[in-house]
């Protein structure tokens, strides 16, 4: 049987799909995608909205990055990357998944790319509301960790993983300069000391960076080929 196939944009929103197949600890490869690749008629026949994070396992293909996650978390409930349905923990990744899909991540892509919402004309306008608003929800994000320095449990769910691959932008997107101190939202920061001590973030941001000779403990099987 094929092994899964992640396809994704390096330092973008599917990272905390790539974390996940890491913890999982099942052989699977990583699809880099570009513009090109994405527009490709290769990539369409895979995912026809030319969109990514998509997941290609065996005959099923599963596009948007919460749908990954909760398909992930239903494949292998055995492995402990979610709490079992039915129970208020469940309920909160379901809230949470939902808060950093439709909330955290349009708060940073508003900051981010204020051109694609106004006119020339209104961007710095518009940049400094949407900064203002993507404040808010960091301190929403920053005064919801739990005595534990996660959202949901004792441990690390698909829920932190994905919450890592976004709040990352606040130290920059691609290289920019920071949007936000982050030494304005201590506990945020504190889930990054976390999390990048977890041997499968440091294996999954390898990954993305190109830098697969050091990996640790990983089932990482090589980078999809497209023709």
């Amino acid at each position: 049987m094929d092994k899964p196939v992640l396809f994704i944009i390096p330092g973008a929103c599917a990272f905390g799909s790539q974390v996940t197949l890491e913890w999982v600890n099942e052989a699977y490869q990583v699809g880099l995608t570009t513009p090109e690749i994405r527009a490709s008629s290769q990539f369409k026949a895979i995912n026809p909205s030319g969109k990514v994070g998509a997941l290609k396992d065996g005959d099923n293909v599963v596009g948007e990055n919460l749908a990954i996650l909760l398909y992930l978390a239903d494949k292998y409930q055995h492995k402990g990357i979610c709490p079992p349905v039915g129970t208020q923990e469940r309920a909160h990744v379901y809230q949470w998944l939902s808060y950093l899909s439709s909330t955290l991540h349009p708060a940073f892509g508003q900051v981010n790319f204020p051109g694609r919402f106004v006119t020339p004309e209104s961007v710095d306008t518009f940049r400094q509301m949407a900064l203002e608003r993507l404040i808010a929800v960091l301190n929403y994000v920053n005064n919801s960790f739990n005595s534990h320095g996660l959202l949901v449990t004792d441990k690390p769910t698909i829920v932190e993983a994905q919450a890592y691959g976004l709040l990352r932008w606040s130290n920059g997107f691609h290289g920019n300069p920071p949007v936000v101190d982050i030494n304005d939202f201590p506990q945020i920061k504190a889930f990054f000391e976390l999390m990048e001590k977890d041997k499968a973030v440091k294996n999954a941001l390898a990954i993305e960076a190109g830098n697969i000779d050091n990996l640790n403990d990983s089932q990482f099987a090589g980078y999809f080929l497209f023709n």
